[in-house]
């Protein structure tokens, strides 16, 4: 008999949770929604996404969590909705404690500003895709031009990380080898801050321009990435850095095998 009460009083408890749990939500749910928080991440130096930006486009689109019940909120929708702005690179949302629909979002990190031959400017992001210019930043990366006419309607589809430069894949267009030349540079500290443009000439080899240093950089095609970057890394610490002649050549040639050619500036008998 004792047996029998013990069970039955575990058996109503479980009920009575699951009552008080169910009844709980429904009251929740019941509930108008208080407002919007939104949470973006730092990225860097990187303020693509005003919180006011996110905002307007969920007013924009019929969401107002002022006015809304809770059980009207369609979350996966709000989070869909976010990502379809370019810049966002995940969101997650919830509805707290207190009602407020909470928006945690991530921005993309672009890595690269690139600008073909009609004029047209968009970003390469970290992940080998692209994004939209904004009129509302700019952001302090290193700028791509040259001898390329991809548009950003074209291409904003792409995954460049998909092909490699030393892989067996032919890129199919310009912009594969950009990506291959500038995460090379992301994914090196002194590089990316070091150097500031890169220019895609018309016989498809590129050229970079240093932030010090009165020189260009001639480095060629997209083979060997790696190997000309080290060496490029070598002559600035026990080369330029020993001499400090960082303003004596014109050209620093990185084409050659096992070797670096630099160009030195004519002398001008001091006109």
């Amino acid at each position: 008999m004792k047996r029998i009460l013990i069970i039955s009083a575990w058996v109503l408890c479980g009920i009575a949770i699951i009552f008080l749990t169910g009844f709980a939500m429904h009251q929740h749910e019941k509930r108008v929604a208080m407002g919007v928080d939104i949470v973006i991440e730092p990225i860097g130096q990187h303020e693509f996404i005003p919180e006011e930006t996110l905002n307007t486009l969920l007013i924009s689109n019929g969401f107002s969590a002022d006015r809304q019940a809770i059980s009207e909120i369609d979350i996966p929708v709000i989070e869909q909705l976010v990502l379809s702005n370019p810049s966002v690179q995940t969101c997650e949302a919830c509805i707290t404690v207190e009602g407020k629909v909470l928006l945690r979002v991530q921005q993309r990190r672009p890595i690269a500003r690139l600008t073909n031959l009609s004029g047209e400017s968009y970003y390469m992001d970290e992940n080998g895709k692209l994004m939209p210019w904004s009129e509302q930043y700019t952001a302090p990366v290193i700028i791509v031009n040259g001898n390329f006419i991809e548009t950003y309607a074209d291409m904003k589809n792409k995954d460049f990380s998909l092909i490699d430069a030393d892989s067996a894949m032919k890129t199919a267009t310009a912009l594969d080898n950009i990506w291959n030349v500038v995460k090379a540079i992301d994914a090196d500290s002194f590089l990316r801050v070091q150097m500031v443009q890169l220019y895609l000439s018309p016989d498809n080899g590129f050229e970079l321009i240093p932030r010090v240093g009165d020189h260009k950089i001639v480095f060629g095609d997209v083979q060997n990435i790696d190997a000309k970057f080290k060496k490029l890394n070598l002559f600035y610490i026990h080369g330029l850095n020993t001499t400090g002649r960082w303003t004596e050549y014109s050209a620093i040639d990185l084409r050659y095998k096992n070797q670096i050619v630099c160009t030195k500036k004519p002398i001008t008998n001091g006109i």
